[in-house]
């Protein structure tokens, strides 16, 4: 149970995210059961694109749409290559705005489904099917794990009598909160690829905001703390059996089901807001392709007593290539360029965490039809030193909590009608000293940093380790949440966090027990026994794993052969951002390009410098 599941690259499909019957349907008619589907869920967007990549950034309402749109088409145009295509492209519930960001589609055979009579029409018989399940539409989700368990298409009446559809019990077992989203499909079909049993909750109500305050209310020993918490979660899960199997992976919307199950067996999970279909997809692949066997174990050394060293020891014993950043190294600049531009398969973090101090601030916004608006929002700002040149890095990391007095991405906002042109003027206004109306310093909620040598690191980055897919341990606290998105929003395959304030003494034998256990067992196992280390002290089930049962360590050959496998992933990686930069337009990219090569450069000949030179009498002799 702990193989990953094979990629049948026969089928490619993008979905619209909203669209989950559509989804249901079309997977129904294409999954046999020989492996996992790539599916991926295409958001929404406001307006077509345009041809030509602007000189300048353009701030309008429709900026925020393109952006996850152009990035959207360029993950999934590498997914496909990966794969080296696919033999049916399937777009289902697609509008002409959307596929006009997906610039890849000429180069294969497209097959375009736009609503649940197409499904039938173009894709029965595609896959040989053991026949139908007939159900309601609004049951066609929870009657999807039957018809994949036995090979059946859906066909939706609306006068058929709903079922319950049991099933043997399996040693794996997947969860999954239902959305009205593709990635609830995703997870259906996640399951079935891995032969585990499913289960559907609804978890109306659960907010990862208000468990995490939850949480701290029960650390801070408030009466009744953990049995408000246990009651908050408990009731969406407690008629499942959970004791007999080997592991279990929920798809949520954020909610740490390990704390409330006390780890009885061994728990991940999968963000469903946060790109789940790039999640599983990225797990799957980078389980059998492109090992970088390299590791970053980075810590500023803020503790008298620490697990770092015992970390290097075991990830070199593995013949993992290792860059330290410890001490006066482990600086804001070195972590933000290694965390984005070196490739690495583990990363490894030592040092304090949590939430920052920052502002609270008040301004008055007017949009471009003169209404006042009053926004208030927190923000926290924080800046790194180039030490090669005159220049810094600033980030400044910006929390909305209240638009006229309401709460931001609550109920009331979102059913409030307000036009996206609003949020668009608010967006390119927010910041000007003319619009404060007042400001003060507070800790700012959910402000997940890392203490750095110099400064704290907010995790605002764009690309991570040279395109691959690490695993990331963040023992510092309070390291669950926040910067835990960061981290799985730009391609991480597994994340390791704490869901409170660790005392360090748990995280230095917790940490030695995992990277024991490493190269011998899954990420998820290792994390199990590591969890040894946390019974009977205030820190029992502190940590949470986002990632799949399956994710694993790989040894290396030898160091040596690591070093040279870095090398040429950083020789690799100049070729790509040299080609970006012939072809950028835009001012702002040009000059962080450029930064981002003369950072692989220095590190190449600083680290590698005899790997360098080997390289350069191979290429002479050519």
């Amino acid at each position: 149970m702990n193989e990953a599941p094979k990629i049948n690259s026969r089928f490619f499909c993008v979905i619209n995210k909203d669209d989950a019957t559509l989804a249901a349907l079309v997977i129904s008619y294409l999954d046999h059961s020989k492996g996992y589907i790539p599916t991926f869920e295409f958001p929404f967007v406001s307006s077509e694109d345009f041809e030509n990549e602007p000189g300048e950034q353009i701030e309008n309402e429709h900026q925020p749409s393109w952006s996850r749109a152009r990035k959207f088409n360029i993950k999934v145009g590498n997914g496909i290559r990966k794969l080296g295509g696919c033999e049916y492209l399937i777009l289902a519930g697609l509008n002409n705005k959307q596929k006009s960001y997906l610039k890849f589609l000429e180069h294969y055979n497209v097959i375009d489904i736009d609503d649940l009579n197409d499904a039938d029409i173009f894709l029965n018989g595609i896959v040989d099917k053991n026949g139908s399940l007939i159900c309601k539409e609004s049951s066609i989700i929870d009657s999807l794990p039957h018809a994949l368990r036995e090979n059946l298409y859906l066909s939706i009446d609306d006068n058929a009598i709903d079922k319950a559809y049991p099933d043997k019990e399996k040693p794996g077992l997947v969860v999954i909160e239902e959305n009205d989203k593709v990635s609830s499909v995703i997870g259906i079909l996640y399951a079935n690829s891995i032969d585990a049993n499913v289960e559907l909750i609804k978890s109306e109500g659960l907010n990862n905001y208000e468990i995490k305050d939850l949480i701290e209310c029960w650390k801070n020993s408030e009466p009744n703390g953990y049995n408000n918490l246990n009651a908050a979660i408990f009731p969406y899960i407690e008629h499942i059996e959970f004791s007999n199997r080997e592991f279990v992976t929920f798809f949520t919307d954020g909610v740490p089901y390990s704390l409330i199950l006390k780890n009885v067996v061994p728990v991940s999970h999968v963000h469903l807001r946060i790109n789940p279909d790039f999640f599983v997809f990225n797990n799957i692949y980078f389980e059998s392709f492109s090992e970088p066997y390299s590791a970053i174990v980075f810590s500023p050394k803020e503790f008298k007593d620490e697990e770092t060293d015992e970390v290097v020891k075991k990830l070199e014993a593995g013949n993992l290539y290792v860059k330290p950043l410890i001490g006066s190294e482990a600086t804001f600049y070195n972590f933000d360029n290694h965390v984005q531009h070196h490739p690495y398969s583990m990363l490894h973090i030592c040092s304090h965490g949590g939430e920052v101090r920052g502002n609270r601030i008040v301004e008055t916004i007017k949009d471009r039809n003169g209404a006042i608006h009053k926004l208030e929002y927190d923000e926290v700002f924080t800046y790194g030193l180039n030490p090669y040149e005159d220049s810094h890095t600033v980030a400044t990391k910006r929390y909305p909590r209240k638009l006229n007095g309401l709460n931001w991405g609550g109920k009331e906002l979102n059913s409030s009608g307000y036009p996206s042109y609003i949020f668009a003027d608010i967006r390119i206004k927010m910041g000007e000293e003319s619009n404060v109306e007042s400001s003060e310093s507070i800790i700012v909620p959910g402000s997940s940093n890392i203490k750095c040598f110099d400064t704290n690191y907010p995790a605002m980055f764009h690309f991570l380790a040279a395109s691959h897919s690490p695993i990331i341990f963040n023992n510092t606290c309070w390291s669950w949440s926040d910067i835990a998105d960061s981290f799985i929003g730009v391609g991480a395959r597994g994340y390791i966090g704490t869901l409170w304030n660790i005392n360090n003494d748990v995280a230095i034998k917790s940490a030695e027990i995992f990277y024991k256990n490493i190269f011998n067992s899954s990420v998820l196992q290792a994390l199990h026994k590591s969890m040894l280390a946390t019974q009977n002290t205030d820190d029992e089930n502190i940590y949470i794993f986002w990632g799949l049962h399956f994710t694993s360590m790989v040894k290396g050959a030898s160091i040596e052969f690591s070093r040279k496998v870095v090398l040429s992933k950083l020789l690799d990686s100049i070729g790509i951002w040299f080609k970006k930069l012939k072809t950028t337009k835009n001012k702002k990219s040009t000059v962080t390009i450029q930064m981002i090569l003369k950072w692989i450069d220095r590190t190449m000949k600083s680290d590698f410098e005899q790997e360098l030179k080997e390289y350069s009498r191979k290429k002479t002799k050519k």
